[in-house]
């Protein structure tokens, strides 16, 4: 079963418990399941804006202290994701999601098709499996 790594857009549709997070969310628990510092950034301050700052900080530490999905963080990591940035024109955490997947040799995971990504997928396909939860509905 190969590991899979989960975008803060993935997080996000969990949390607010939508079709599509449902659907990510069966997903999920089938394959042992990673993310990235930036992607629980994110998911904090969305939830944050949103609801508040008490309401993000209890989500995110259940979240995390649920191992649903594990938090992955090294310089190996940075490195990666550093030489996908110099290359790609898609976002920093975006960079980071397919870097811890092609790390673990395994999926990454976002909510919907982003323009960016697929831009730089057609003109060089990524070397690692890119996954939408839009797709699982």
């Amino acid at each position: 079963m190969k590991s899979l790594v989960v975008d803060a857009g993935v997080l996000i549709e969990i949390a607010y418990a939508t079709k599509l997070g449902e659907a990510a969310a069966r997903v999920i628990e089938e394959s042992p399941s990673y993310t990235t510092p930036y992607a629980i950034t994110e998911l904090f301050y969305v939830l944050c804006r949103r609801f508040s700052s008490e309401f993000a900080e209890e989500k995110v530490t259940l979240l995390l202290e649920s191992n649903y999905v594990k938090v992955e963080h090294s310089s190996e990591l940075c490195l990666e994701a550093g030489k996908i940035k110099c290359e790609r024109r898609i976002s920093l955490a975006d960079c980071y999601i397919i870097a811890l997947a092609k790390m673990l040799a395994g999926k990454a995971m976002f909510a919907r098709r982003e323009r960016e990504i697929q831009k730089e997928s057609d003109r060089k396909p990524f070397d690692v499996e890119i996954i939408y939860a839009e797709d699982l509905i």
